[in-house]
């Protein structure tokens, strides 16, 4: 991410503005070209600019009849099928009692999935309509009807326990109009225009991303052609030079243990939601030859109009061809922001759980996810600084990304928590990096810290009185949030906390690469 300052809050601004409205600005400079050579009595087909513009408006065109309108149409006529089979009472209970413990505060809590309303404002229709798509998967309008005096009970239960826990009783009926909940999967999409000349630079720096790897050993796998439908168009699938993916839909570069040393673990890589691996393409080349390195392409997430992002299902059946293929039993998984969703589905899994021998999460955005941070901060804050515009346009309303988020990312499936990072139950113990931005516009990485440093079992049991602090934190935490500059500790369950105080999301790649290098290189140690 950008910094903000007044400059760089001009420089987005003005981006943001070209890629668009560029239709709109290439339509106007060709007619005040046009109404020029008309009055001056020139030619207009030996005018150059006149040419320009009319093919780029024409390719334009093009691209938003072919490309653009369809994909759109697709992301409107989508409707998120939430994981199956459906919770049970006790499974729902049981979720619901682990957030519980985990939130610091259950008015800001409530404020904030219901878009920082007031609490007065927030009734008790209000409520059940936000618990029925968190708990239960479903729209209130097409579900409230029909349910099934069991899930009534338990609606009305939940309603009960957070009425006692804010000491606040909700009042009947529903609040102003412009009261609604976060709902991410049920809620409109909200998209942006994107130009041709967006994914122009995307295909240019997609061509360099590929370049780069190829020099520095990796050998990209491709899938069959008919998974290679995305726009724009990648240097890495014409036709030579290419190496057949095991997988069906999955892209991936690979460069092999380079020094024989049976003691060295392979690194599998996941990025996160950007435009693919071009920001990590120093950190993959720079990690130890003596290492085998896997790092997947995730397209949907990577501004691209290509296929929605693969179910949990597909995904960990994709990997694991792919692992197979490689050969490779135990290894160290390293993620990015998005990709530590895609690491909880790796966790989760048995087959593959016990084969994470380390686990480096950078900028994760799985902790905690029952938190609303994350969700606002990526889909509904109104952006004011630089690096808060820079996310919104170029992230968070990119159809592609926005489609991935809001049609097919279910916080349920994805948030992971403490216990599981170490092992099954906390018992079977690898080792576990966890990196945070003190300036992470995204991630709420304070209460993540404190989380992850405390030895109690969840935030509410944290006395909260100011700064983030509480009276019956222990020192980890303490030194962690109030440490001058970048602190790293162990927390007393083992997982490594590493603090980055002045970084924002994404910029320990840029800022402090050699100190993420240093633990990966570590963990590879067997």
């Amino acid at each position: 991410m950008i910094n903000h300052s007044t400059l760089n809050l001009i420089l987005i601004r003005i981006s943001i503005s070209l890629f668009q409205y560029a239709p709109l600005i290439e339509a106007i400079l060709l007619l005040s070209l046009l109404h020029g050579a008309v009055h001056h009595a020139k030619p207009i087909l030996s005018s150059w600019p006149i040419i320009l513009l009319t093919s780029l408006l024409t390719l334009e065109a093009t691209y938003y009849l072919t490309l653009y309108q369809p994909h759109k149409s697709r992301l409107l006529q989508t409707k998120a099928t939430h994981p199956h089979p459906p919770l049970t009472r006790a499974q729902r209970q049981a979720i619901f009692d682990k957030c519980a413990a985990n939130i610091p505060n259950w008015e800001s809590y409530l404020r904030g999935w219901f878009l920082n309303a007031p609490l007065s404002d927030i009734k008790h229709d209000n409520l059940r309509e936000f618990l029925l798509w968190a708990f239960f998967d479903h729209d209130n309008d097409s579900f409230s009807s029909t349910l099934d005096p069991d899930s009534e009970s338990h609606l009305a239960s939940l309603v009960s326990h957070i009425e006692t826990s804010l000491n606040h009783k909700f009042p009947p009926g529903r609040g102003p109009a412009t009261t609604k909940s976060l709902r991410l999967t049920i809620d409109p999409v909200s998209t942006k225009y994107h130009s041709v000349l967006w994914y122009f630079i995307i295909a240019l720096t997609d061509a360099i991303t590929h370049l780069h790897l190829r020099y520095h050993g990796f050998a990209y796998h491709t899938p069959p052609k008919s998974a290679q439908s995305s726009f724009p168009p990648r240097l890495s699938h014409l036709p030579w030079g290419q190496n057949p993916s095991p997988a069906r839909s999955t892209s991936y570069y690979f460069r092999p243990q380079q020094q024989t040393s049976p003691s060295k673990l392979p690194v599998v890589f996941l990025h996160g939601i950007g435009i693919g691996l071009w920001p990590y393409t120093s950190f993959l080349s720079s990690l130890p030859s003596s290492s085998g390195i896997l790092a997947l392409e995730v397209l949907p997430i990577s501004s691209r109009l290509t296929s929605p992002p693969l179910s949990k299902p597909q995904f960990l059946s994709e990997l694991s061809t792919i692992l197979s293929s490689l050969g490779w039993e135990d290894f160290i998984l390293v993620t990015h922001s998005y990709g530590s969703v895609l690491a909880t589905h790796m966790l989760h899994t048995p087959s593959l759980s016990q084969r994470i021998k380390g686990l480096v999460l950078i900028d994760p955005v799985t902790i905690l996810l029952h938190l609303p941070s994350v969700a606002y901060n990526f889909t509904r804050r109104q952006p004011k600084k630089a690096n808060e515009h820079q996310l919104h346009y170029f992230a968070s309303t990119d159809l592609g990304i926005a489609e991935g988020l809001g049609r097919y990312f279910f916080w349920r499936e994805n948030i992971i928590w403490k216990e599981e990072l170490l092992g099954d139950n906390g018992t079977t113990k690898r080792k576990v990096a966890v990196c945070l931005a003190g300036r992470d516009l995204i991630v709420d990485t304070k209460s993540v810290a404190r989380y992850l440093a405390s030895e109690k079992k969840g935030l509410r049991d944290l006395v909260d009185v100011g700064g983030g602090l509480g009276g019956d934190e222990d020192e980890y935490t303490r030194l962690v949030l109030n440490g001058e500059g970048d602190n790293s500790y162990l927390a007393p369950s083992g997982i490594e906390i590493h603090w980055f105080q002045n970084l924002d999301h994404a910029q320990v790649f840029d800022e402090d690469l050699n100190r993420v290098l240093g633990i990966v290189s570590r963990f590879c140690q067997v």
